[in-house]
């Protein structure tokens, strides 16, 4: 950092500038990766250019978290529990200024209740979601917006001056809203908790058993026991007796400075620190009036810490919550009976997240845990969206709309298909070196795929022979995106989408034999970019719907050729491929490829494998007859 941080001179006296520049920008990078990095990702280089306008943008979050609860009602002094909209929100009969509504008004409450269950019909589940140690759920801001779209989301806030509701009392109330709030409702209630949150959520998961239908846990402090803050949370906070005198006022004090340093040592990840130098390097420092606005800019910045989190609240919520909760939370793991998600970074160096994601899927029954690599301690910022990692777990809380392959599929992205490249496609051609070449009409021989027909008002079919390993499909699709923007389908054998099984195949209502991946929730990269599981079916729907295709009908025969077969075209005598293609006026490709059965040498092919003595030659047979054939017409040979 400091080498991105050279401040050129121009006099002597501009010395005392650059001095005064490093110290205010070393402090300045600590609040930044304090604040900024705690989930701030709206906040860029482009729209800041001043301390100033970087710690007004900080304000303006938690003026928003603030301000933005359509209801907000209050269950005690201290907490309070709001409903955020979403986009299919409508708010009517609602009084939208946010203004809290008294915790002994219970009819109203129940006024409220309904007014949002009305406003979407009451067709969507319910999520709560419980925040870290400063109790705004700053971290998750960019998160709410998807999440009320898919649920109806509250989220619980503790006000900063709580020095006295036990972890006990915090669960019991959170305990007693959720009753309140499904009284006479029987729809879905997933608990989302985050940092601290991640101890309360499973808490009152373990208080309501009977309500609760899915956790989720994000970076949970669930490994408080095994860290060091309990150790260095009290020296933080005795800090706050070394007060600033009244001609240091200008200046921060010691816990909000040393604290926010402290927190920065353990909070971003290299990626948000990347971000966070791009800001301080915006940051023009020229003269002393300019210095002595970052100056008073980072007062007012480090003050925040000292406002949302004072050191008597973070004193007090370090030795009593957290402490309480793990114990709580740790001896009762094994009680958990709903499904979890566990969402870890794996760079985190507050809490060890992703060991401790590990020890939660041996303690708790039915848990999932999402690795989320290269993310640190608030790993929900803009390359995360916690709703569709929740979507795509066993927790997903609504019906799963039947995939179909053929037409529901989309076509990936420049920069998926670009990062595909980049990550797997360009080792196979560092070590291949595949050279493509193109036959126009007029029998001219091009490099590369320029003569290859495009995109067409019709089927296109591209019908290829296997070369040897079977590692061509990925080679030939991925060519074809990058010289003709064509994206083409692969038929490819059921054992790549593990539906290979020796049953007979009826794939009308088989998701896997339809190109789906059998109910995990993720697709291989092989079906994002089109694959699809060779049946006749399949072939049929993708010419009926005049998509391109990439056919290879000497199949895994091909792929595993003998010692004598090499580029011999082992295709079935049956060509009802051909006479489908033509059915709908199809453009047929040939495609031929040589080159790797020149690159090994077979000493031993199927017939040798299956003489092999000691059994296991039958061994061999009995595994290859377990394996479905291709064609549904075909047994395997």
């Amino acid at each position: 950092i400091m080498q991105c941080l050279t401040i050129k001179t121009k006099t002597k006296n501009d010395m005392k500038i650059k001095a005064n520049n490093i110290f205010q920008r070393i402090a300045l990078t600590a609040f930044l990766i304090l604040h900024v990095c705690n989930g701030l990702s709206s906040i860029s280089s482009s729209s800041s250019s001043s301390a100033t306008s970087i710690i007004q943008e900080v304000r303006a979050v938690y003026d928003r978290l603030e301000s933005r609860p359509a209801a907000r009602l209050k269950y005690s002094d201290t907490i309070k529990f709001s409903f955020e909209p979403g986009n299919t929100f409508h708010g009517d009969g609602f009084d939208t200024d946010g203004d809290d509504v008294n915790n002994d008004d219970v009819a109203w409450r129940k006024q409220v209740f309904e007014l949002v269950r009305n406003s979407h019909s009451g067709t969507k589940p319910i999520a709560i979601y419980f925040p870290g140690l400063d109790c705004t759920g700053i971290s998750a801001e960019g998160q709410f917006h998807d999440l009320a779209n898919t649920y109806e989301l509250w989220r619980m806030t503790v006000d900063n001056c709580d020095t006295s509701t036990s972890f006990t009392d915090l669960v019991g109330t959170a305990v007693q809203f959720i009753n309140d709030l499904v009284e006479g409702d029987d729809r879905k209630v997933t608990i989302i908790g985050e940092s601290f949150g991640g101890l309360v959520a499973p808490a009152v998961t373990l208080r309501s058993k009977a309500i609760v239908s899915g956790l989720v846990v994000v970076n949970p402090a669930t490994s408080f026991d095994d860290t060091m803050w309990s150790t260095v949370g009290p020296f933080l906070t005795s800090l706050q007796y070394l007060s600033n005198s009244d001609d240091e006022r200008n200046f921060p004090t010691p816990y909000s400075v040393l604290g926010g340093i402290a927190l920065s040592l353990t909070v971003p990840d290299f990626k948000q620190l990347q971000q966070i130098i791009e800001l301080i390097t915006s940051i023009s420092v020229s003269n002393f009036d300019d210095a002595s606005n970052v100056l008073r800019s980072l007062s007012d910045g480090f003050g925040i810490l000292e406002e949302r989190l004072p050191a008597e609240t973070l004193k007090f919520r370090l030795s009593q919550w957290l402490p309480t909760g793990s114990q709580f939370v740790n001896q009762r793991l094994d009680q958990i009976r709903v499904p979890t998600l566990v969402v870890a970074g794996s760079d985190d160096n507050m809490l060890p997240s992703k060991s401790e994601g590990a020890r939660l899927s041996k303690n708790i029954k039915n848990c999932t845990v999402k690795d989320v690599r290269g993310s640190g301690h608030f790993v929900l910022d803009s390359r995360v969206n916690l709703t569709q990692v929740i979507l795509d777990s066993p927790l997903r809380p609504i019906p799963k709309e039947k995939y179909d392959p053929i037409v529901d599929w989309k076509e990936p992205t420049e920069e998926q298909i670009q990062e595909t490249i980049e990550n797997q496609i360009q080792v196979q051609r560092d070590l291949t070196s595949p050279i493509f070449f193109s036959t126009s009409e007029n029998d001219k021989i091009a490099k590369g795929l320029a003569y290859v027909p495009g995109r067409e008002d019709r089927p296109l079919l591209f019908v290829a022979n296997h070369q040897f390993g079977g590692q061509d499909l990925g080679l030939i699709i991925s060519q074809l995106l990058e010289d003709r923007k064509l994206p083409v389908r692969g038929l490819a054998h059921p054992i790549i989408f593990g539906a290979a099984t020796t049953q007979p195949q009826d794939d009308s209502n088989n998701l896997a034999a339809q190109g789906g991946v059998g109910g995990s929730g993720t697709r291989s990269t092989f079906e994002k970019f089109g694959a699809v599981m060779v049946t006749p079916k399949n072939y049929y729907r993708l010419m009926e719907t005049r998509q391109a295709a990439l056919l290879f009908p000497g199949g895994v025969r091909e792929v595993f050729h003998g010692k004598d077969e090499a580029y011999k075209l082992l295709w079935p005598e049956k060509t009802d491929f051909v006479r489908t293609a033509a059915k709908f006026n199809a453009t047929i490709v040939p495609l031929c490829a040589i080159g790797s059965a020149d690159s090994v040498n077979i000493y031993v092919d199927a017939p040798d494998m299956l003489k092999l003595p000691f059994g296991l030659g039958e061994r061999i047979a009995n595994s290859s007859s377990a394996v479905g054939a291709a064609r549904f017409d075909q047994g395997n040979e």
